[in-house]
């Protein structure tokens, strides 16, 4: 039986994750109570930064970059990215690339990790505390990850994971409020330790259950959803589950603009970024055109706009460069 007609593997939850990720979010709320009461201001706004960083490394970086190859980087902008991941303590970005492609392979399906058929709590949370879907070694046999593999930064972090993260998570971001202000010890372990943890997992875990909050169900807005209120529904998570090489595509409902975009446009001025992916909406109405007219079958279409943005992407980059 070939690997693709396996069927997905019985998950088992892992206890220990389930246990530490509950204490990791009761003594995150303590950590705010803290916040507000006790820290020093400048412990506050120190996490915010690092913790923005962060989930820069996990968004643009292991996302879209990696993930999805949306767009190229220089070196130095690797390097960047690969550490601020490292500072999020999220694991390897091998491993959330792997995982992540066999979510948009399997979407939907018994063999996808993140499962949105089985609900917010499942796709958010228990899917991150149970076993794989699909053994590793078997997942690496249905996923292509050569392009990861090649990647020297990625590399470096698979290998040297613990010792990086020891050092870069957790020691020299602890040592800044306590050498730097005189912090107290508990708030910065509360604070700049594990409510930073606590929301860098959920960022991550949101990259992957998004849809379930910022995608608009049916045709329109829920009038009955008080979510509108707060959260800006659009269409644009069913559309990157279509076209998942678009740049433009933020993680939480945004398409152009947001925290990524904005500095993916301003490192694209800096020529750190080039061969930006995304497709125009004249791709995208020629594609259904021929779709509907069943000259193309869908999948082939997808196809045709994946070539239709490397293009794209190739002629600006050789325009720009005469």
């Amino acid at each position: 039986m070939s690997e693709e007609k396996k069927p997905a593997k019985k998950r088992e939850t892992r206890w220990a994750s389930v246990l530490w990720y509950i204490h990791l979010h009761v003594l995150g709320l303590f950590a705010i109570w803290l916040a507000f009461t006790s820290a020093k201001w400048m412990t506050v706004i120190y996490t915010a930064i690092l913790t923005a960083i962060s989930c820069l490394g996990l968004t643009v970086g292991a996302h879209r970059l990696w993930a999805h190859k949306s767009f190229s980087a220089t070196s130095s902008l690797r390097l960047f990215l690969m550490l601020a991941h490292t500072v999020a303590g999220v694991g390897p970005i091998y491993d959330w690339v792997l995982y992540h492609r066999l979510h948009h392979k399997y979407y939907g399906t018994d063999k996808d990790p993140y499962n949105h058929k089985k609900g917010f709590l499942y796709s958010h949370f228990m899917g991150n505390c149970m076993s794989p879907t699909v053994d590793h070694e078997q997942a690496k046999l249905v996923i292509d990850m050569r392009d990861i593999e090649l990647d020297l930064y990625v590399w470096i972090q698979k290998q040297f994971y613990w010792p990086m993260f020891l050092v870069f998570g957790i020691i020299l971001p602890l040592n800044v409020p306590l050498a730097y202000w005189d912090e107290s010890m508990t708030e910065t372990i509360l604070i700049t330790g594990l409510l930073r943890f606590a929301i860098t997992a959920n960022v991550c875990w949101l990259v992957n259950s998004a849809w379930l909050i910022w995608n608009i169900k049916g045709n329109k807005i829920p009038p009955d959803s008080i979510s509108v209120f707060l959260i800006k529904q659009s269409f644009w998570p069913s559309y990157h589950y279509m076209v998942p090489w678009d740049w433009k595509c933020g993680e939480f409902g945004t398409y152009g603009n947001g925290c990524g975009s904005f500095l993916i446009k301003i490192w694209y001025e800096l020529e750190m970024v080039s061969d930006l992916q995304t497709n125009s909406t004249e791709d995208i109405r020629k594609m259904l055109h021929e779709v509907s007219k069943k000259k193309i079958t869908l999948n082939d279409g997808i196809e045709q706009l994946k070539e239709a943005s490397i293009l794209h992407a190739t002629t600006e980059k050789l325009l720009i460069s005469y």
